[in-house]
């Protein structure tokens, strides 16, 4: 990694925790070994502070014009023209990045080569203000992933939840992915009605953690791995392995000590196949209404 001069290395970016914006880059720049892999060929939104947190910060999916040509860009269609988002495929690429004032990656499910066939599926469990960590909500997500064939990882969030993780073969769109992550919330609401719900009106969800599928469709993104948040003491959303949930809140790991972690394995298990046929087995046996990519499935059982 080239060693790049931070720009007013003494601002203040977590004015409560008194963590400058030297010490931000310092950290992506130690942990870039862990977190690039999660970052390659991906759309990225960023969500920068560049004048700390507490401050008005702005999620940017353009490229800068100023950003070097170093930071590659993707153009993407959108309705009514294109975005250039930024990818970041290098440690430089991430210290550059946060020394723009960057602290939370977001990334899209899928990476290049074929941005339109996601690689992940993930369900992001948000519970209610005044509750704790979802930890029920995140076994029944785990349990409703292994009945259809596929083993899933763990990651806090940095924040109040964790997201559920599968790793899937590149093979199906996003509107497939998209279905099958509403279909697959809907079934962990059905088993579990009083602990979990997909009602997206908080007024309607009565304490209930919410299983949300949206950031299963195009060009909607999710916080990377290893990615600081814009809460006090810098939380980081961190990959944690099963075992790990009943003693890990959602915002355990801090900028202070995520490092600690770098000598672990990835605990997310290696990508599986996502089968239509299962899916959509599970949700007729749950009375859970899907549509197509699944109504040609009905008729067969």
């Amino acid at each position: 990694m080239t060693r790049m001069e931070v720009s007013n290395p003494d601002k203040v970016l977590y004015p409560d925790d008194g963590i400058t914006k030297a010490d931000v880059v310092a950290y992506y720049e130690r942990v870039a070994v862990a977190m690039v892999p999660h970052l390659e060929g991906r759309p990225l939104t960023l969500e920068r502070y560049p004048d700390g947190v507490g401050t008005k910060g702005f999620m940017q999916k353009n490229a800068s014009k100023h950003f070097p040509e170093t930071i590659e860009r993707v153009e993407v269609p959108k309705e009514g023209g294109t975005t250039n988002h930024p990818l970041c495929d290098s440690p430089d690429d991430l210290v550059y990045l946060a020394n723009q004032g960057t602290l939370t990656f977001h990334v899209w499910t899928a990476r290049l080569p074929d941005l339109d066939r996601p690689d992940r599926l993930v369900l992001d469990l948000d519970p209610a203000e005044e509750a704790g960590p979802p930890r029920q909500a995140a076994e029944a997500a785990r349990q409703v992933l292994a009945d259809i064939g596929l083993e899933a990882g763990l990651m806090t969030t940095g924040s109040r939840g964790y997201h559920v993780i599968a790793r899937i073969a590149p093979v199906h769109d996003y509107e497939t992915v998209g279905e099958t992550s509403r279909l697959l919330a809907g079934v962990v609401a059905a088993r579990h009605p009083d602990e979990a719900t997909t009602e997206f009106r908080k007024a309607a969800r009565d304490g209930r953690v919410f299983v949300d599928w949206l950031r299963n469709r195009r060009a909607q993104s999710v916080v990377s791995a290893w990615s600081l948040r814009p809460r006090p003491r810098a939380p980081v959303a961190m990959p944690i392995t099963w075992d790990e949930l009943a003693t890990t809140d959602p915002n355990r790991w801090k900028m202070e000590d995520a490092a600690e972690r770098l000598a672990a394995p990835d605990p997310w298990p290696a990508p599986g196949s996502l089968e239509l046929e299962r899916v959509a087995a599970l949700a007729d046996d749950h009375d859970v209404a899907y549509s197509e990519p699944f109504d040609r499935f009905r008729s067969a059982r």
